[in-house]
């Protein structure tokens, strides 16, 4: 009897600091990825353009550059909103040693990613920072090209607000963010 409440509580003590390295994990990693946006430079050398000659601005040298530059030229200005999630995930980890329903909140961040690229896309595309892809990135366009085949009517600015809403609503729901708390 001795033995076996020894390891459950050796397996509970395991795998409660495995969520909270996990979750740390994720709260260093959102801050390494905004620490690599901010210092972000188009002029960069990255996957599409590569070119040993340039200083590299960004503070993670090479390794920074590339990874943002992917992302932000894939989703735009929403990769921001995904580093916030991460951290929010890397917090409820640390607290509440749990991270519920993975694969909805994986979900609900898709389409907040989808949704929000769109609506930078019909909005406020024009970008002199993301020079390539505009503050939609290419997920951005390709959503709204094909949606555009099918629903002409997304030009419409009323399409504009309930893209930002449903993008703020899947955001809060891939986050676990509690309104009535913040």
């Amino acid at each position: 009897v001795m033995n076996s409440n020894f390891l459950n509580s050796l397996t509970n003590f395991i795998k409660k600091r495995t969520f909270e390295l996990l979750g740390l994990t994720l709260i260093f990693l959102s801050f390494a990825l905004a620490i690599s946006f901010f210092t972000y430079s188009p002029t960069d050398p990255s996957f599409i353009y590569g070119d040993n000659e340039v200083k590299i601005r960004n503070f993670f040298g090479i390794y920074g550059s590339t990874l943002s530059d992917f992302l932000l030229q894939s989703f735009g200005v929403v990769s921001f909103l995904v580093l916030i999630t991460f951290c929010s995930w890397g917090i409820k980890l640390i607290i509440k040693k749990q991270l519920q329903n993975i694969f909805i909140k994986l979900f609900f961040l898709t389409l907040y990613i989808l949704s929000g690229s769109t609506f930078f896309y019909i909005t406020f595309n024009n970008s002199f920072w993301l020079i390539d892809s505009g503050n939609s990135g290419f997920v951005g366009k390709l959503v709204f090209n094909f949606l555009y085949k099918y629903f002409p009517i997304i030009e419409n600015s009323y399409t504009a607000y309930f893209l930002i809403f449903f993008t703020f609503i899947f955001f809060i729901f891939s986050s676990d963010l509690n309104i009535q708390k913040l």
